[in-house]
């Protein structure tokens, strides 16, 4: 898979067939870990493969997923130091992993506050200054998907997202972007559109102005977990689906940071096409 059959094949995997993964998967999984990403702010997240039998037997931990997550035996958690925006950077580079997990067949979830993090925190050692933003399950879908599934993958298919001119913009708010099917630009930012989000709430907003592209949060609801910003994990999984969306098209270019002030919602960052 390309990037934009990896984006466009990926869906939120609840139920799994409960089977241990091979000794060739742990290893591509822990290869895959091991590389040193970035996220477009410039931080490193740390990340680990979690084999939950194994960590019940050793460690006695539940790996808690309030039921949203069914026979799933391993996990993925990461750990970043926190700052304003380290759940975004986090968010990118976790998206950068789900999206080559997807590509090699394995089924995912983005867990942002249906999970317990007080166990990852054993497991990851963390200290006083790092947070977990996020985990996903990481093996193979059952055969059956459950009622919860079904509900899930209904509300969060590209059907149900919001439509491409009230997402992005061009010079300021009100005026929409028109989609045009032979730019790169324009297939990067239906690759956003196409992005998972907490409740399936696409909180990204793009303003384009000549060469730049900035990036916005539009916040449609109070967040519902105390530990992390759920809607900033959103950006940076958005950011991720952009910018590797740009490097299949070999498009160059740079993330800024410096606010336009050309709307009132709240500035995250700023592409600059060269």
């Amino acid at each position: 898979m390309n990037i934009i059959e990896a984006i466009e094949a990926r869906y939120s995997v609840r139920n799994y067939d409960g089977l241990e993964l091979t000794p060739t998967d742990i290893d591509i999984i822990n290869n895959l870990l091991s590389n040193p990403f970035k996220g477009p702010f410039g931080n490193n997240a740390r990340f680990i493969l979690v084999e939950k039998p194994v960590v019940k037997l050793n460690e006695k931990l539940r790996l808690g997923t309030y039921g949203f997550i069914t026979n799933a035996q391993y996990f993925i958690a990461g750990a970043i130091e926190k700052f304003e925006y380290s759940e975004t950077d986090y968010g990118y580079i976790l998206e950068k992993i789900i999206l080559e997990l997807t590509a090699k067949d394995f089924g995912t979830c983005w867990l942002g506050g249906t999970f317990n993090r007080k166990d990852y925190k054993t497991l990851l050692r963390t200290n006083e200054k790092e947070i977990i933003p996020a985990v996903t399950p990481v093996g193979y879908a059952a055969n059956k998907k459950t009622i919860r599934e079904r509900l899930g993958l209904k509300f969060t298919d590209g059907s149900t997202r919001y439509l491409f001119e009230t997402l992005f913009f061009e010079d300021y708010c009100n005026n929409p972007l028109k989609y045009d099917e032979k730019d790169p630009y324009m297939i990067a930012l239906e690759m956003v559109r196409m992005a998972p989000s907490a409740v399936n709430k696409q909180p990204w907003r793009v303003i384009k102005q000549n060469n730049k592209y900035h990036f916005f949060i539009n916040r449609s609801f109070l967040n519902f977990s105390k530990k992390v910003d759920l809607q900033k994990i959103d950006l940076g999984i958005a950011l991720c689906h952009f910018h590797l969306t740009l490097q299949h098209f070999n498009k160059k270019g740079k993330w800024h940071i410096k606010n336009p002030d050309i709307c009132t919602l709240e500035y995250i960052i700023t592409w600059i096409a060269e």
